[in-house]
């Protein structure tokens, strides 16, 4: 936490949280008397849970739990429970089997009803009920209200269960939902084990804000009675706690504290579960136990995969093809399924998966396994022994203890797997991507849709990657990859269970008026310190956020850099040098790391501007938190192509489809000039005019004090009258770069002493330098460098049609040097024709025209100035405002004051 603080960002949010709540734990523990208290669990599962409400598992034929109920039974005993109840799914027959065996247990189970007018379906915790009101009650929870009537006629107590979360693909619910509910309910449950702070809080703070008068208000609202539900509105509203536990692991560790006067002496009489009923109907409930964000739910979902992966059967194609729900929830449910099946082929990845279940019930792995596992593998015995020692600890620290050693093993996993590639590449197996051209690699970018071809290079197809070896490379990384894949997943599974009604929760916290979430975007590239023009522009970007504090932190993956106000940096796990593609490198971050950043940080929405591992990273988080997700484009990789490449045009739409997709991910698309934003909500990309926004980069150059560079110093024996020409870009064929020793040979037919100078370094160089040879060569400059030079020389000359924007155009301008580029994307929104710099169509116009700048001294001085007045345009503080505004963050008061000066 100490990183977030350094960041200026508000991390309070989740702090704040965890002290309120913390002061109501303190407060219920202090209500009773212990020794007048019964102990209870109200939520726990067993195997008996065998039809899960979600979807996937139902097409899937998972149950929700195998756990005995012996073993639930045991567990909830020793964790001090004096009550044990067991509610399972629609059923009590766990409890049955108990009562049978002649345990003591407090009937119960947990239905799902049907609420009609929302399509929607809710759990209700029922207990003390009779084998044949079982029945009845299964036939009313189709319907919630005849459910509840039956409830109170027959003087069953009921408790509505994490009262934020619900099972439906309706995500508009209307809040009038939660006036219903108050009516209807006397008890809510308002600490859940597997929730997080942040619904827990929302859901007490709502529950202790039902007054009668506005139970009454409701009431009148919505023509319910509640004495048919058997709520006294005048009463308040009960609160209770269970852990929700479906794998034994946390059972019995959250709870309700239930109490009974005379409890020693009522016991002599009466059973712990008669006593708890009573108590319950009373109400006279303390919530205990603990809240750990979605790090339980994090550990039960790595349990329950683990045993996933040993246990699953094929569920049959026809089975998910013809089973209820949408394409996506088929296709996903076919890749788990097929992804599983896979795993049980591998006997290494079945053990280990084993043991991942067996440590986080406390049992290690045998001392003989830790002997016979390869050297690359005995950190993960490693980890499983610490978590299964860390058991015997109190939950805080086990709950700590798992989450840091899976993290660590992701960490390790990741790091071999980026190893083993390294290696292959190295030894020339497998894909190599340095020998690969971009053309060769577009023209392999597709999968065979015959599996085969795929895994045992098979078929008479050669154009795409059925002639690498998949099954060889996949043997050699498929333990690493599948155990990476069953821990990010349950990590995403996790946390996106808890904000799949993330809309819902910020609504709620809205109307209730506390609890808000906290209003941040985290920014992902992969480039920010790297010599090129996206990273001149995205530090830009940063410097403005940290003299502003606006709420954006930067996020990048480097070896070197340090964090600092505004920026997150993370190692990476890997680097690869790809000379081909320039001086980029390409590193893989830690994915999990960056989830624990944005979840610690209080961010609620995601920006990325690089197509590289990031945007990889920003999709995985989407999904991980249901957050609004957004792109900022800086480059046309289509046009890229066609100006570095021989590709044809269905192979440049191969690329297009694939943009396409990626795009389509986002909820919205940042461009920088009107071209590409017509581009993208037309035919061939299909985007929403509403999703694509028009934004555009800053000047940043004004504050820089320096001393113009003198004619002379370059070209000795120049005058201030000698017309110098001046370009600064990455010197590679896609800048237009090639373009200049023919424009500079024919303007010099009319100005034989032009001269031009070239800064910037890239793969061309050497070439350009044999083409330009009188030019001079000034390599990379920094700002204070490029700045003389925009002052000194007379006119900035841009070839590229492949610039999404110019940041050196605007560069050029702030110091008064016009500029003379192509009339495409990027120049024609910045330029104005023969104001402040020429917009041409040819080689043979720009030369023209720079014999016409040359030759009109009087308006080389105009358009110097005009030049100055139109950077004016480009200010920080309205572009970044509108970037606000679009991203759907809140301006900072600097802005606001700023806005009002003007």
């Amino acid at each position: 936490m100490s990183e977030l603080k350094s960041l200026g960002a508000q991390p309070q949010f989740r702090q704040r949280l965890a002290s309120e709540y913390a002061a109501f734990l303190q407060e219920q523990g202090q209500r009773f008397n212990p020794k007048n208290c019964l102990k209870i669990d109200f939520h726990c599962h067993d195997h008996n849970s065998d039809v899960p409400d979600e979807l996937w598992g139902r097409i899937l034929r998972l149950p929700e739990t195998w756990l005995k109920t012996k073993k639930l039974h045991s567990t909830l005993q020793a964790n001090g429970n004096s009550v044990v109840t067991i509610t399972n799914h629609n059923n009590a027959r766990s409890c049955w089997e108990l009562q049978d065996k002649g345990i003591d247990v407090l009937v119960g189970a947990e239905f799902t009803c049907y609420f009609p007018e929302y399509e929607l379906f809710i759990h209700v915790l029922t207990y003390g009920f009779s084998r044949e009101q079982e029945v009845v009650l299964n036939k009313k929870r189709q319907n919630i209200y005849d459910f509840l009537r039956y409830c109170a006629e027959q003087d069953i107590p009921v408790i509505l269960p994490h009262p934020l979360y619900f099972y439906t693909r309706n995500e508009k619910i209307d809040l009038s939902l939660f006036e219903k509910l108050a009516v209807m309910f006397s008890r809510f449950e308002v600490l859940n084990g597997q929730r997080d702070l942040w619904q827990s809080v929302l859901t007490l703070n709502w529950v202790q804000s039902l007054t009668p008068e506005k139970i009454k208000q409701y009431a009148l609202r919505h023509n319910l009675n509640p004495v048919t539900f058997g709520v006294d509105p005048k009463k308040p509203k009960i609160l209770t706690g269970g852990s929700d536990d479906h794998t034994g692991i946390f059972a019995g560790q959250c709870g309700s504290y239930l109490y009974v006067p005379n409890l020693q002496e009522k016991l002599l009489t009466q059973s712990p579960s008669a006593l708890a009923l009573e108590a319950l109907k009373k109400g006279d409930i303390a919530p205990f136990g603990h809240i750990a964000e979605n790090q339980k739910l994090n550990i039960s979902l790595l349990d329950y995969f683990s045993q996933v992966a040993t246990k699953i059967k094929d569920p049959g194609l026809l089975r998910i093809l013809l089973h209820r729900g949408s394409t996506w929830d088929k296709i996903g449910c076919f890749a788990v399924s097929n992804i599983m099946l896979e795993m049980q082929k591998h006997k290494k990845t079945m053990k280990f998966f084993s043991f991942v279940h067996d440590a986080l019930q406390g049992k290690k792995p045998n001392k003989l396994i830790k002997w016979q596992v390869s050297k690359d593998y005995k950190f993960c015995i490693a980890q499983l022994e610490r978590i299964a020692d860390a058991k015997r600890n109190k939950p805080e620290t086990y709950i700590e203890t798992v989450n840091t050693a899976m993290s660590e093993l992701f960490t390790h996993l990741n790091q071999l797997i980026a190893k083993r590639i390294a290696s292959a590449i190295d030894n020339h197996q497998g894909l190599l991507l340095d020998s690969f051209s971009t053309e060769e690699l577009t023209r392999k970018l597709e999968i065979p849709s015959q599996l085969t071809a795929l895994f045992l290079g098979e078929g008479k197809r050669q154009d795409n990657m059925s002639n690498v070896n998949m099954g060889k490379i996949f043997d050699n990384l498929s333990f690493p990859v599948l155990i990476s894949i069953i821990l990010a997943g349950s990590n995403l599974a996790s946390t996106r269970v808890l904000y799949q009604n993330r809309e819902l929760l910020n609504q709620f916290a809205q109307h209730l008026g506390k609890n808000q979430h906290s209003k941040r975007a985290l920014y992902l590239t992969d480039t920010l310190l790297d010599k090129n023009g996206v990273s001149t522009s995205l530090s830009g970007k940063l410097k403005e956020i940290q003299r502003a504090d606006l709420p954006i932190d930067f996020l990048i993956c480097h070896s070197e850099a340090q964090a600092e106000s505004h920026l997150h940096v993370v190692k990476p796990i890997a680097e690869f040098d790809v000379q081909r593609y320039g001086e980029q490198q390409i590193r893989i971050p830690d994915i999990m790391q960056i989830a624990r950043i944005f979840y610690e940080g209080g961010y609620d929405r995601i920006v990325c501007s690089t197509e590289g591992p990031m945007a990889v990273v920003s999709l995985f988080l989407q999904q991980m938190f249901n957050v609004p997700s957004f792109f900022f484009m800086h480059t046309d990789w289509i046009d890229f192509i066609k100006h570095t490449t021989d590709l044809n045009q269905y192979e440049r739409d191969r690329v297009r489809r694939l943009m396409r997709a990626l795009y389509n991910r986002y909820d919205g698309i940042f461009v920088l000039n009107q071209e590409h934003k017509a581009w993208l909500t037309g035919h061939e990309m299909q985007l929403n005019k509403e999703q694509v926004f028009l934004t555009a980069h800053h000047t940043q150059a004004r504050d820089v004090q320096v001393q113009r560079v003198h004619k002379d110093t370059l070209f000795p024996g120049a005058t201030e009258d000698t017309p110098v020409l001046f370009i600064a870009c990455r010197i590679s064929q896609e800048k237009g770069i090639f373009d200049l020793p023919k424009i500079v040979a024919i303007a010099k037919q009319q100005l034989p002493e032009l001269k031009i100078v070239i800064a910037g370094a890239g793969p061309a160089t050497e070439k350009l330098k044999q083409k330009l040879p009188d030019a001079i060569y000034l390599g990379w400059q920094n700002k204070k460098q490029l700045a003389a030079l925009y002052l000194g020389l007379d006119l900035f000359v841009f070839p590229s049609r492949f610039d999404t924007f110019g940041n050196v155009i605007l560069e050029a301008f702030v110091h008064g040097m016009p500029t003379i580029a192509y009339n495409c994307k990027g120049p024609r929104d910045i330029i104005q024709h023969e104001v402040n710099g020429y917009l041409v169509d040819d080689v043979e116009a720009m030369a023209r025209h720079i014999v016409q700048f040359f030759t009109d001294k009087k308006q080389q001085g105009a358009m110097g100035q005009k030049a100055r007045q139109r950077a004016n345009d480009y200010q920080a503080e309205p572009i970044m405002r509108q970037f606000l505004t679009d991203l759907g963050l809140d301006c900072p008061a600097v802005y606001h004051q700023q806005r009002t000066v003007a």
